[in-house]
């Protein structure tokens, strides 16, 4: 079989795995069979792709790298570990390059009081400041979910510990801050922004430092600012929902806008999944780096919650010359180190494909709709159940939680789409409001109906988006 034809027949076997999977019949096949055709067409339904996965921008010469990681975070770490034991298979990777960035998921702090239960609270000794400085890392930003898990003062101190260490911080707003930082690399001023559209909001008095909110004005705002203080700009965006291969036909349209408006370069993180890369007007776009290190494996919620890239983006006083993805796999006891062999070759065809459906409007389209139907659902299930068993701090923490960007658009997505998903966003933009109240007897009336028709909504419909 020549090797087009061999291309032609996996992208067909591709195609009808998402047909199975993701359309109206979806429904027919039983979840004891989706988790054996996922790992099927994870191994079998792409091309190889044995070559470097490289991607050229410009035709300057290169005078510096730069190498950035996704999520990660160090919530396992333990006081005595010797530094770099879980990460040191990243090491000579990070050698390659001058200046190593990272989104830290889980935040150096001393205090040990979660300010909520929703979700999962993470925070990390900080003594665990040793592993950055043992793969060198230079910068990270800190605008992600987790970032106010232990509230406004446990940001600044773990802002503060970084910046002691002489390590950049951006995402971080407030007490003089701005949400960037510049970096020099090879005399190359590199500014750094970060933002993030969803985090905890605590209710208790704190300081006044906090997540750089994703709003799109005031990105394109800093992203002007910024190009008057460094050489290049570098937009981190911890944003969407987890556990999707593909970006929401928004988020990708915006990343291309911060492009435009003068980003060289568009990191994206949050699904904890790796996706796709494009170049776009003179910058580039890694829409997805997925999970660079998050401790031992306890689940396996994705087929790809192991899998991750490094991104090393060359680059001039101009901008961004080329970039590489780097394979990254975690194993079992949560040792981070590159990939290798077939599951290399696999994970690079697996990127190589994402990146080539990143222009199919229609497809992403319907997985934000999915995405965000799916999600809202079981956000008013979340309340229900909270309600039901009578947690009125867990039912104040969900309504706070309807604050930060993320679910603003999505009660505007919800508003928009008509139905019973309208129904739902307007139920919840009157708790937002404070028009209702959710444990008042009329409320629950209403959140009883709605919920029964958003069970059933989930019984009926599939998540678009999951795998290739």
């Amino acid at each position: 079989m020549s090797s087009l034809a061999g291309r032609e027949t996996r992208q067909m076997l591709a195609g009808l795995s998402r047909w199975l999977r993701e359309e109206s019949q979806a429904r027919l096949v039983s979840t004891r069979l989706r988790v054996p055709l996922e790992k099927w067409t994870v191994a079998h339904a792409y091309p190889a792709a044995a070559a470097p996965l490289r991607w050229t921008i410009s035709a300057d010469s290169s005078r510096a790298a730069l190498l950035l990681g996704g999520d990660f975070a160090l919530h396992q770490w333990r006081p005595g570990e010797v530094p770099g034991s879980a990460v040191s298979g990243l090491a000579a990777l990070a050698r390659t390059a001058d200046v190593f960035i990272l989104n830290l998921e889980s935040q150096l702090t001393s205090r040990s009081a979660p300010t909520g239960t929703i979700g999962t609270s993470m925070r990390a000794e900080p003594a665990a400041i040793a592993e950055l400085s043992y793969l060198g890392v230079k910068a990270v930003t800190c605008a992600n979910n987790h970032c106010l898990d232990y509230g406004p003062d446990g940001l600044r101190e773990s802002a503060e510990r970084l910046e002691q260490a002489g390590i950049a911080v951006a995402g971080v707003m407030g007490e003089g801050r701005d949400g960037g930082a510049v970096v020099s690399v090879g005399g190359i001023r590199v500014g750094l922004l970060g933002f993030s559209d969803d985090w905890r909001v605590p209710d208790e008095a704190g300081s006044e430092v906090r997540p750089a909110p994703h709003d799109p004005a005031l990105v394109r705002e800093r992203i002007t600012a910024m190009k008057l203080a460094a050489d290049l700009v570098v937009v981190q965006l911890h944003w969407g929902y987890e556990w999707s291969v593909y970006p929401m036909l928004t988020l990708r349209n915006l990343a291309r806008s911060y492009v435009e408006s003068g980003a060289s370069l568009v990191v994206c993180h949050h699904a904890h999944v790796p996706m796709g890369v494009e170049t776009w007007g003179g910058g580039a776009i890694a829409h997805g780096l997925g999970n660079l290190c998050f401790g031992p494996l306890q689940w396996a919620t994705h087929p790809f919650w192991s899998s991750s890239y490094l991104l090393r983006a060359e680059i001039s006083p101009t901008g961004v010359v080329a970039l590489e993805a780097h394979p990254v796999v975690t194993d079992p006891e949560g040792r981070v180190g590159p990939d290798s062999g077939r599951s290399a070759d696999t994970m690079r065809s697996v990127i190589a494909y994402l990146s080539s459906r990143l222009g199919h409007d229609d497809y992403l389209a319907r997985v934000e709709a999915s995405i965000l139907a799916r999600h809202g659902c079981g956000v008013l299930r979340d309340l229900h159940r909270r309600v039901q068993a009578g947690d009125s701090a867990g039912v104040r923490e969900r309504v706070r939680f309807l604050e930060p960007p993320r679910q603003r658009a999505l009660l505007t997505s919800l508003r928009a789409a008509g139905g019973g998903l309208a129904r739902i966003g307007d139920f919840f933009e009157q708790l937002r409001e404070g028009v209702v109240e959710a444990t008042a007897a009329s409320t629950r009336a209403e959140l009883e109906r709605l919920n029964a028709w958003g069970a059933r909504f989930l019984k009926r419909s599939t998540q678009l988006g999951r795998i290739p």
